[in-house]
């Protein structure tokens, strides 16, 4: 399960390349990543390389949501 989610920044803010920088805690670990295109881009280290309970694609689908969410405010 999630725990704490952030959006930190948009990068490249109102441009072609603009991308949002998120931040997330699944199981007390950080994970950050970029969202762009409806694709989730992990950096390192990525969720799918620890034995975490919640699916990779579950666990972008959420990222997307509030993500989603986020940009609806």
């Amino acid at each position: 399960m999630i725990g704490n989610f952030n959006v930190r920044k948009e990068i490249f803010e109102d441009t072609q390349y603009e991308t949002l920088h998120f931040e997330l805690t699944l199981d007390g670990k950080e994970y950050q990543g970029h969202y762009k295109d409806e694709e989730v881009n992990w950096f390192q280290m990525q969720p799918d390389q620890e034995n975490h309970l919640m699916k990779l694609e579950d666990l972008e689908a959420e990222v997307k949501e509030r993500l989603r969410e986020w940009e609806e405010q």
